[in-house]
């Protein structure tokens, strides 16, 4: 299909929140640009953020198992197009996105794009980079083939992209993730001190990869962390 198909209402869904603080949160779901985890990282994520005033919307956005694959850059102008539109509904001020896995790497590589100029981002155990030493393979290959070329692989490396004008981050991995590297999360946060930027990264020592909010599980549960950061950060 092509790149600068139009979204729609069935692949931006809106969650309100009833009691609205006047905020909003794009949430880009996980599944390694294979498929994208609707309920486990984007409705139940949508739900916590309606408690806090937060309005959310969830982008079901190209994966392998919709588009042809490489699917670059479908996605990247699917979430951008999606920022817009919110944008354009005038009902948030500050607007910030959230993103897993797969979805965390459309989310960064959609925060250091300047054009979507968002006020800030929470990554939970993203995909970050496309060097094959440190990404996950499937959501490599699916985004931008076997053999792409140097200057795609570093442009869709999201630690590359960061400026110093780059919105303040969350970021959350564990240091044993079996799938995605936590040397993504170390790599975005390397470049946000770098270029003398906010943010706050959460690792927790142990834990499977896809742990979403992880809110029946005391030891490993972080949204007390992202909340006091959000109240504090945004």
């Amino acid at each position: 299909m092509d790149a600068k198909r139009e979204l729609n209402s069935s692949t931006l869904a809106y969650y309100p929140a009833s009691s609205p603080n006047g905020n909003g949160v794009l949430i880009t779901p996980g599944g390694g640009y294979t498929y994208v985890s609707l309920d486990h990282e984007g409705s139940q994520p949508a739900a916590w953020l309606n408690q806090r005033g937060y309005h959310a919307w969830v982008l079901d956005y190209a994966t392998s198992s919709t588009d042809k694959a490489p699917l670059y850059p479908l996605p990247q102008n699917q979430a951008l197009e999606a920022v817009k539109q919110i944008r354009a509904l005038g009902t948030v001020t500050k607007l910030g996105i959230w993103g897993f896995s797969a979805g965390g790497h459309l989310s960064a590589t959609t925060i250091t794009n300047p054009e979507a100029d968002l006020d800030f981002a929470v990554l939970a155990y993203p995909v970050i980079t496309m060097d094959p030493t440190y990404t996950h393979a499937g959501s490599r290959t699916n985004l931008i083939g076997n053999n792409p070329s140097a200057e795609l692989q570093k442009n869709m490396s999201a630690e590359t992209r960061v400026t110093n004008s780059t919105p303040p981050v969350f970021l959350f991995h564990t240091a044993n993730d079996g799938s995605v590297p936590v040397q993504n999360t170390l790599l975005f946060a390397n470049a946000m001190a770098s270029k003398g930027r906010q943010f706050q990264t959460l690792i927790l020592p142990d834990g499977n990869h896809g742990l979403g909010l992880a809110l029946a599980d005391p030891v490993r549960n972080w949204t007390t962390e992202l909340d006091r950061w959000l109240k504090y950060s945004v």
